[in-house]
Formats: C-alpha cells, structure tokens, sequence
C-alpha cells in the first residue's frame, strides 16, 4: 500500500527558519535553478508579507516543497494565496497536490489556495502607455521578463542565484505589481512586488482607514544608468499607485538603504512616503550597492491621501529643503561621529554620506563608522508611537545632505494621513 503524501506547513518559531530556507534551496538546485526566490528574499521579506512554506512528504521522505505568496483578499477577509510549487522528482507537475489544496487553506484559517508551477509555460499581459515625458509604461510581455532578470545583472551586479525568476510576471503566479519602463524598443527600468497580508504597525486610525489587512509591498526598482535623473522611476512608482488604488488597496510598503540620498530623494522629497520602522542589518548579501550590513527603512506610503495623489498630480520636481543659514531644526550628528541622542525638536536632521555608495567602494572603514552611527540615530528615534519621529523629507546644507524626522503627534497624523 502507497504511503499517504502529507502536507506540514513549517513553523517559523520553531524552526531555524534561515538555514531551513538555504537547506532547502539547496535541496532544489541553487543556484543552478532559476526558478528559485533568492535566499535573501525567502528569510527576510517573504515572512514578513505573510508568506508560508509547505513541506509534502510521503512516508517520512520530503517530494515537494511549496511557498504560498499572498494573492489578495475576498470578500469577508478570506486570504488567497499561490502555491508555488517545487517538486524534487524531475518532471512531475503536482497533480496529486491539487485535492490538498483545502486542507492547507483549512490550516490558514479557511483560505482559498491557487496552484502554481513555475516549470510550466505560462502567459503574459503585456500593456503600452506611452506617455508625454517619451516613456512607455505597462505590464511586461514574456520576452520583457526575461530582461528583467537580465537588467538586475547589469543594474546591481547581482550573482545568478540573487535574481528573481522570470515568471514572477506572468498572469498566473499573480505578483501584486509588475511594471516596466520602455524607450523604444529598449526596456530602461522595472518595478516589481508582491501582495502583503498586515504588515508594520501604523497609527490605529490609518490602519483602519487605508485597509491594512491588504497592503503592496514593492520589492525591486530598477532604472539603466543611462536614463537615471529623467524621472522613470517616479513614473514607474505612480503608475504602481494607480494599480493599487483601483484594487482598493491604501498602503505601499518597500524597504530601501538609509544612506542612499538619491533614493531618499525620490522616496520623502518626491513621493511623499514616510518611513517609521528600521531593520539593522536586514540583509545579509553583499553586492556593488552593499559592502557592509545591509540596514533598512521600512517606506510607508499612503496612496490614498491627498497629499500623495498631489504629488504624484504635480509636474514639480522633488522638495528638498535648504538648512543652510538660518536653519532652527537642530542636527543630530555631524557626519559619522558625534550622535546625539537628547534631541526633543518637533523636527531633527539626521546627516548621510552625500555618496554613499561611493563611499562604500573607496573608504570602507569610513562607510562602517557611517553606518553604526546612523544605525543608532534611526535606532533610537524612529517609531510610530506618540513622540517618536518618522522620515518625511530630505535637506541639505553646502555638500552635506541630511534626512528630516518629526515628531510624531495628533498635529501630525492629520497632515500626513489626510
């Protein structure tokens, strides 16, 4: 008689979740598989969106692996995942997984489970909007996919095993946004991310005015150096805005580097997203980009109010504000020394590297003692309780350039939730 195959969904709190994850990446070919999530994503992010992995045994011995990814929400907050499927025998495609479905969704209080497998062929919704700044934005065709994949080497550097697979951007795995940005015939950019179940806590009135139950996170931006400063990235990230308006969804979630002030430039001075929550050494990878501890913002950005929808409305470029002469908002650091922790102004200056990741690549003992110091800044003062302090903008003095927090208050609920 044939063992029954079993379904086990691993317990993060009781499993060694990061070497469960290498493990069993290993197990299923990395990096030689390219339809595996990197390490990095898979014990960092996909947690933290909700996401589950589930063991299939049979008789003891491990056949499959399958990751579920949030897919949406229906109606009465049934949650709906993707199975993504994994198999450890050559050419099997999951049929007996299917009549499982239930009994895993039963797991996850009732919810609905759609099969995936990456192995299979796949279709794509390929979308045009060309718009007046010359860009096409719209959702990538197959062959557009598998430039993605190819644009994270050039962009980052990144080894084989760090890309994301292709299929990510087909119809029927279901990514909360796929995007791309075109110039002719050439892909410049993309944006891509996945749906998130909760998320970071938020003030309760915005948690329950903009459904936090359902929220984007946005994973990867990716602009070519050849057309960076002409605004592809702000375009992406607007058209990513729409999308999740029309689903009804009110918060965007992305984590980027502290120190990077042009990403800060586009984050706080452009789209007028707010950062509350810091994650030390979120990453563990190292690449052109990151040469030390990979810490992390985590970007909030409410999508429904009316001050992003002006932004995101207005043909200005980015605000940044001047503290040079006159300047009455005190300065938590000078460079990578001297952090104070005592500061109690309704807005504060946090100083960065005006290159940070130059900064990185030529003076590397420098860039650690930037990083500890700003490490403990943002340590200490970030959070989203009454009197602590979320980033809201960006400024700069001469040639040095600072990211500005207030103080979190009633007065500042309502100018920034509204």
């Amino acid at each position: 008689m044939t063992a029954p195959i079993v379904a086990s969904i691993v317990d993060r709190k009781a499993t060694a979740w990061v070497e469960e994850v290498e493990r069993l990446r290993d197990l299923f070919g990395a990096p030689r598989n390219p339809t595996l999530f990197p390490q990095h994503f898979l014990a960092s992010t996909f947690p933290k969106i909700g996401g589950h992995l589930v063991r299939f045994t049979q008789g003891g011995e491990l056949i499959a692996v399958g990751s579920l990814f949030p897919r949406g929400v229906q109606e009465g907050g049934r949650r709906i995942y993707t199975l993504r499927f994994h198999p450890l025998r050559k050419g099997e495609h999951g049929a007996w997984v299917r009549p499982l479905l239930p009994e895993i969704g039963a797991t996850l209080g009732g919810a609905r489970i759609v099969f995936y497998d990456p192995a299979l062929p796949h279709q794509f919704g390929r979308t045009s909007q060309v718009l007046p700044q010359g860009f096409d934005i719209g959702v990538p065709g197959e062959d557009e996919a598998q430039t993605i994949r190819r644009l994270q080497e050039t962009i980052w550097g990144a080894e084989a095993d760090a890309l994301y697979p292709a299929d990510l951007h087909s119809l029927g795995f279901g990514a909360g946004t796929t995007l791309v940005a075109r110039k002719g015939d050439e892909l410049v950019g993309f944006l891509f991310g996945f749906y998130r179940f909760k998320g970071s806590p938020l003030p309760a009135a915005w948690d329950a005015r903009y459904g936090g139950h359902l929220r984007l996170e946005s994973q990867l931006l990716g602009v070519l150096p050849s057309v960076r400063k002409r605004g592809v990235g702000f375009l992406l990230k607007r058209a990513q805005a729409e999308d999740a308006r029309a689903q009804g969804i009110g918060i965007v979630n992305w984590t980027v580097d502290p120190l990077q002030f042009s990403n800060a430039v586009l984050n706080f001075g452009r789209l007028k997203a707010l950062a509350f929550d810091f994650s030390p050494a979120y990453y563990t990878f190292r690449n052109q980009l990151n040469q030390v501890d990979a810490s992390r913002f985590g970007i909030t950005w409410l999508v429904q109010t009316e001050r992003v929808r002006a932004a995101l409305a207005a043909d200005a470029g980015a605000t940044i504000t001047d503290l040079g002469g006159d300047s009455t908002i005190p300065r938590v650091n000078a460079g990578d020394a001297m952090p104070r922790l005592d500061a109690d102004a309704p807005t504060i200056a946090i100083e960065i590297p005006a290159n940070w990741t130059a900064m990185q690549r030529d003076d590397l003992d420098l860039a650690l003692r930037w990083r500890e110091t700003t490490d403990r800044l943002f340590a200490h003062y970030l959070g989203c309780a009454p009197g602590r302090y979320a980033i809201t903008g960006v400024g700069q003095d001469g040639d040095a350039r600072f990211l500005l927090a207030e103080r979190i208050s009633p007065e500042f609920l309502a100018r920034f939730g509204s």
